[in-house]
């Protein structure tokens, strides 16, 4: 290997950056003008600093979240249990006033039919 070959090789610590080009935040890529990065990382700064608090708001309502929702399960079993019973009741109240009507119907046939056309001419007045 020539004097000249190793000359032409570059050596890593002439590759770094000038210490002020670091201070300053700016690159220049030959052919290209310079580029001021302070304003681009003072962003990102800022971007990541809202994304943290947003990281750890939303941790803090997971949290949260967790300790709520085994008695919100707790309540809706419950809830969902005593909806299904009212549901079976109403329906079994319907099915008593369907069958007295029924009955109403065959033991008192002209008072029953007397009964309907006052209904209807009630819902004929609304």
């Amino acid at each position: 290997m020539s004097t000249s070959e190793s000359a032409d090789t570059t050596n890593p610590t002439d590759a770094k950056p000038s210490t002020r080009a670091n201070t300053a935040l700016s690159t220049s890529i030959p052919g290209l003008p310079a580029l001021d990065l302070s304003p681009t990382l003072n962003s990102q700064k800022e971007q990541l600093e809202i994304y943290r608090h947003l990281l750890e708001t939303l941790a803090q309502s997971e949290q949260e979240s967790a300790l709520i929702f085994p008695t919100l399960s707790k309540s809706l079993t419950t809830h969902t249990a005593t909806l299904v019973k009212l549901k079976d009741d109403l329906h079994n109240v319907f099915m008593r006033i369907r069958a007295l009507k029924t009955r109403f119907q065959s033991e008192y046939p002209d008072a029953f039919d007397y009964v309907q056309s006052l209904h209807v001419k009630e819902l004929e007045d609304e």
